[in-house]
């Protein structure tokens, strides 16, 4: 069933797929630190069995535990896997595991033009240096419906990737102590990046223990029954309706405190994308 499910994507990402990287194009995406590249359990599951290595190995060598920017409030971040950079998988500009790399990578940037989200990506300084956004990108019908489909796989896998690590669909934490600690061990005025914010959280998460607790559940996914077992529960219609919904309507924010994390209540309503 897993090939299947990896094989259904592939001819997805496949389908009337014209888009093709400029000849002037450095790979920005894939060694910016500050654009995020998100993975989820079910990316670790597919690159591990192209590449023939354990999950858990993928994961320690080529992924961490980080931050993005909540894009609904700057005030709230959201944990996830993300892609180290420079990421392993760029060879001399290009992907050497393209059949098979995570699909927040498939998805863009064509997703976003059928979003109608182009505009406001060209106006982020950060993406400036993207020439697969200066000229316009055709997406046929078909080939749109096939972008929306796997932007729904990957919704799903990261609402069930972030309830298998951490108990949530949405693990959103409250950036504000954050910020206070980081300006209490960087005296002198200045504005924090993502990576201060990622450093910190590895900190504070190993402090807890919460990081050993993590790597436990990814170790497990060295097993191929676990993997069996997670996605059969990406094909429970009933359970992943419930993670659907507090993934786009997060209920919960945490507090990462000097020796616990706290759970408070709060209604937060998603945007349709995270760009940060």
């Amino acid at each position: 069933m897993l090939d299947d499910y990896f094989q259904h994507q592939a001819d997805l990402s496949d389908l009337e797929c014209n888009l093709r990287c400029p000849n002037d194009c450095s790979a920005p995406g894939c060694w910016m630190a500050d654009v995020i590249v998100e993975a989820t359990l079910f990316d670790l599951i597919k690159l591990s069995r192209v590449l023939n290595i354990p999950v858990s190995r993928l994961f320690s060598r080529h992924c961490h535990l980080g931050l993005m920017n909540c894009e609904f409030d700057f005030r709230y971040k959201k944990v996830l896997i993300k892609l180290k950079k420079p990421c392993f998988f760029l060879l001399e500009k290009r992907c050497r595991v393209h059949g098979s790399k995570p699909l927040s990578c498939v998805l863009f940037p064509e997703y976003q033009q059928i979003k109608g989200l182009i505009p406001e990506l060209t106006r982020n300084p950060i993406l400036s240096g993207f020439p697969c956004l200066e000229n316009p990108i055709v997406v046929s019908d078909q080939r749109s419906r096939a972008l929306k489909k796997l932007r729904r796989m990957s919704l799903m896998e990261q609402a069930l990737s972030s309830y298998d690590l951490f108990g949530v669909p949405s693990f959103i934490v409250d950036s504000k102590p954050l910020k206070k600690r980081l300006k209490k061990d960087h005296p002198k005025d200045r504005a924090f990046s993502i990576q201060d914010y990622d450093r910190l959280l590895h900190e504070m998460i190993n402090a807890i223990g919460f990081f050993e607790k993590v790597m436990e559940k990814i170790s497990a996914l060295d097993q191929r029954n676990r993997m069996k077992n997670l996605f059969e529960i990406l094909n429970d219609r009933i359970t992943m309706r419930h993670l659907m919904k507090g993934l786009v309507r997060p209920e919960v924010v945490h507090r990462l405190e000097n020796e616990h994390i706290k759970r408070l209540k709060r209604s937060l309503l998603s945007p349709e994308i995270y760009f940060m």
